[in-house]
């Protein structure tokens, strides 16, 4: 078979499992009287490192004006699902968190990608490093191109200095906000991971 024709049928997968899993997802929002954007939302604030989510950082994710990220979010503030709290090292910004509330609704809303996990998880271990190693690269060039932004967990990016503190309740480091991280913060997501080359 032709490689373009390969990679067209491979990209149609691709779109094809994106739109099933946007559909679940759009139902199990619905069921907790969500658009996608607000779900988005609670993921983020769920997901993302305390100190980078930021109002500005979820409209980045997004791909949104801030003033869009905004009008998303104040309505997931009078639901009392998420709060907004002064930043811990800026004072100029705010950061978003969910409430016990926004907890709950985000442990439903979670559930959604149970069944493509258990699909994956079923796969030979070797294929399913295949497919990871491979889906990353695919990942990273669609960053490079300006097409995706991802946000993931420290390890593996170009800032984090893991175990730069030894001895520290802190022990990492991230050089691009150059401050100490603790171990459950560097396992959250960052909107500003950077993969390292290689």
């Amino acid at each position: 078979m032709d490689p373009r024709q390969r990679a067209a049928g491979i990209a149609m997968a691709l779109l094809r499992l994106a739109r099933a899993a946007e559909a679940e997802a759009r139902e199990q929002g619905q069921a907790e009287g969500l658009t996608p954007a607000q779900a988005a939302v609670l993921r983020f604030a769920a997901k993302t490192r305390p100190d980078m989510a930021t109002p500005g950082q979820l409209a980045r994710l997004l791909g949104v004006r801030p003033p869009t990220a905004v009008g998303i979010v104040n309505p997931l503030v009078e639901r009392g699902l998420i709060e907004r709290r002064p930043h811990p090292f800026d004072g100029r910004q705010s950061v978003l968190a969910l409430t016990a509330a926004g907890w709950e609704a985000w442990g439903r809303l979670e559930r959604w990608q149970a069944g493509l996990e258990e699909t994956l998880a079923a796969l030979p271990p070797a294929e399913l490093a295949a497919f990871e190693a491979v889906l990353a690269k695919v990942v990273a060039a669609e960053v490079r191109a300006g097409r995706l932004v991802v946000s993931a967990p420290c390890a593996g990016c170009v800032h984090f200095r893991p175990g730069a503190h030894p001895g520290s309740d802190r022990p990492h480091h991230c050089a691009l906000i150059d401050r100490a991280l603790g171990a459950a913060e560097a396992a959250m997501e960052c909107p500003e991971h950077t993969p390292a080359a290689g």
